[in-house]
Formats: C-alpha cells, structure tokens, sequence
C-alpha cells in the first residue's frame, strides 16, 4: 500500500513538532506500506525549515519521505499564518495532479490541524482514485471560537466551518485523535463513519537520562524532606499553571516543592504569581523532549490541568498525558475532561479543574499515598499506554482503515 500523508506542520526526531505523521510512517513501513509524507516548507512548530526546498522533490527525513509545498514564513496567529495556510492549499491544489501522478496512492490523510487540506486532499484522492480519510486533531472551527473568542460570523470561521463539513461529508472515513469526536460529527448530519485512534508513546523511543541541574535539584530537595510535584510543558493559560500556582500558595507552610519544566506566554506572569503569593514554585526552563521521561520518573508526583471548556466534551488526546502515564509515577489530573486516557485508566488522583482548593487536596492526597497505592496506580498507567497508547497498536488500527476495513 502506498500512503500520502498531508500534514502542513508534519515533522520528525530532528524536525521537531508534529511527531504523530512521521512516527506512523515508520510503523507502516515495518507492516509493508509505503508513506510520503507532504508537508509546508514552513511551519511554527519544527525547529527547522526547508525556505530552499524545491517543490515536490522526494527528501528523505529520517527514514521517511517528504515532498515540500512551498508557503510564506509566518510568526504567530496573525494574518501572516492565514495566508502561509492559503499558499500551503492553494498550490498543492494546482499540483494535485502532479502529486497524484508521481507519489500514486492508494490511500491519502489530510491531517493539517486546521481543515482547508482537505480540498488538495479531495483533489489528489479523485485524480489517484485513493481511498480518501479526513483526521482529526482539534475541532476547528470550533476551537479558535470556544478558546479564541472568535465569532462563528467571521469570514474565517464561517470559511473553515464549510470545509470542515466537506471533510467530513466527502472522505470514505474519518480518523479521530480526540476519542470523543463523533457526536460533533453526527451533529452536522453526517453520517461518515468516525474511528478513534488516539495520539500515543513510541515505546521502543530512547530516553536520555535527566539533566544534571534538574536531578540535583530534585535530590536536594529530597535530603530536606520535601515532596517534588512535577509539571512538562506549555506554561499556557489553557494549561491552568495558574491554578497550580494558587494551590501551591494554599500549602506553601508545607513540605511540598513544584518544579516545572518548560515555557511559555504565561511564565513570567506565573513567575510573579509564586512570588507574591509564597508558593514554593521552581521555574526550571526547557529541557530536551529525550530527557523529560527520566526527569518526570525522579519526582514524587507530577500535575496535568486545564480550563474547563464546551471542547473537552469531545475528549483530550493531548501528547503529556501519555508521557506522563508512561513514568509510572501518580498523576494529579486537573483536565476537564470525562474523556481522557487518564480517566479510563483510572490510574490518577482527580481534582476539579479550576479549583485551587481542591487541587491543594489532590497534592496532599498524592503526596501521602502509602508505598503500595503509588505502586498500583503506576502499574495501572503504564499498563494501560502500553495496550491502548504504543504506537505499533494504533499504526495498525490505522492501517486497517486506510484498507477500508471499518
């Protein structure tokens, strides 16, 4: 089988964000088939662009082919991404023939986060005679509108609100990462059928050991008899770091440290926050993605939140949540959600999103678990990434799909 995969933001181990399309590649190609992978020369996520790319040309990226639709740089979410998105679509619709012809699939994704793809996808699907399926990432427009403040009115949401329709109405099947997605879908009166295959952890991925600053932290805090709640990623408003930070300073007289990696918009606010409110709050910065998993493993627990939003209906699938699973050590989980990993596992230690009080009492209660409690509710988390989350399981749920068996 022969597989073209379009993902605007597609990238790889070396490119950076999105990991999801190249690591499903490299599982098909261990199943027999055969991906290309089509991508924009730009994207805001990798942390290398290709400006000087010739159009089209087969490169290979760690193990993987990508062809390159040239598009404009862009920062931010301004008018400069708009039109980066026109010329990604826009001239990969004027060469689906040309893509058809050379790339000769058997079955095309269109996976870009936002749903115009889906017209060059339809194009190239029609000129190849490929089976066509439409996947989900975030429900757009739906989300600029929920977490954006976007009116449904505006030119673009009511032009991204049209394609979404076309996604779903004219592809063979939809694939969706949020595990939730189909009553959205049946909403709009359309009956496609719809398949979970929910983001995962690479199980075999090589984890580098944590870094030495960040290990001496947590050791020393330790010696001085204090707990370690953990904290990877955004330091974003949809995150709630705000509400962490007003539970630490609901428990700054006891013996509990948060130590958070990453960065973000928020963090010199959050920074701020800790301060004038005496939470004991350590800002520890960016680390490499390979040594998140060994530094998360050093901690006592580790806190996962977010505000609460109409979005979260339809489910979460959020990368963090697998790699958190994955440690092994008990999850606080502040997400908003009743349809998440971490839910049917029910391997975490729940608080209400956007209540510092009652997340100050899921730190407690994480903290003085007993020995065998902290055992059993990791055991449960990484049993369950690894039946439900290894990325070898959902490549092959997705390669039955694309072979027309749903």
């Amino acid at each position: 089988m022969r597989i073209l995969y379009i993902d605007h933001y597609a990238g790889s181990p070396t490119l950076g964000m999105e990991y999801r399309p190249h690591a499903m590649a490299t599982e098909w190609a261990g199943m027999g088939a055969e991906t290309v992978l089509l991508a924009g020369t730009h994207s805001h996520l990798r942390k290398k662009n290709f400006p000087d790319a010739k159009p089209l040309e087969p490169v290979e990226i760690d193990g993987v082919e990508f062809r390159f639709i040239r598009n404009r740089a862009y920062d931010g979410n301004g008018i400069g991404r708009v039109l980066s998105m026109a010329d990604f679509v826009g001239r990969g619709w004027l060469a689906a023939r040309r893509i058809a012809r050379e790339v000769r699939p058997d079955a095309v994704i269109a996976s870009s986060t936002y749903p115009f793809d889906t017209y060059l996808a339809q194009r190239i699907a029609k000129a190849s005679g490929a089976l066509l399926v439409h996947e989900i990432h975030d429900l757009w427009p739906l989300t600029p509108i929920e977490l954006g403040g976007h009116s449904p009115k505006h030119p673009l949401m009511w032009a991204m609100a049209q394609a979404e329709k076309s996604a779903y109405r004219n592809s063979d099947a939809v694939v969706s990462i949020l595990p939730n997605a189909e009553p959205h879908v049946r909403s709009l009166g359309i009956v496609t059928p719809v398949i979970p295959i929910p983001n995962g952890i690479e199980s075999d991925a090589p984890h580098e050991p944590a870094p030495e600053a960040f290990a001496s932290q947590v050791e020393d805090l330790h010696e001085r008899g204090r707990a370690v709640i953990g904290y990877a990623g955004g330091m974003t408003n949809a995150n709630a770091m705000d509400d962490f930070v007003s539970a630490m300073a609901l428990i700054r007289d006891e013996p509990v440290t948060a130590l958070l990696l990453g960065d973000g918009l928020y963090r010199t606010d959050l920074e701020k926050q800790a301060r004038d409110s005496g939470a004991h709050v350590i800002f520890a910065g960016s680390i490499p993605k390979s040594q998140v998993h060994e530094a998360l493993k050093l901690c006592d627990a580790l806190y996962i939140g977010s505000k609460t939003s109409p979005l979260y209906t339809f489910g979460v699938s959020a990368n963090k949540i697998f790699d958190y699973m994955a440690t092994g050590v008990p999850v606080i989980n502040a997400f908003a959600s009743e349809h998440s990993p971490m839910v049917y596992a029910g391997s975490t230690i729940r608080a209400r999103g956007e209540d510092p009080a009652d997340i100050a009492r899921a730190i407690r209660e994480a903290v003085a678990l007993p020995a065998e409690e902290r055992t059993r509710l990791g055991e449960l988390s990484v049993a369950w990434v690894r039946e439900h989350h290894a990325m070898p399981v959902l490549a092959r749920q997705f390669l039955d799909v694309l072979g027309g068996r749903f």
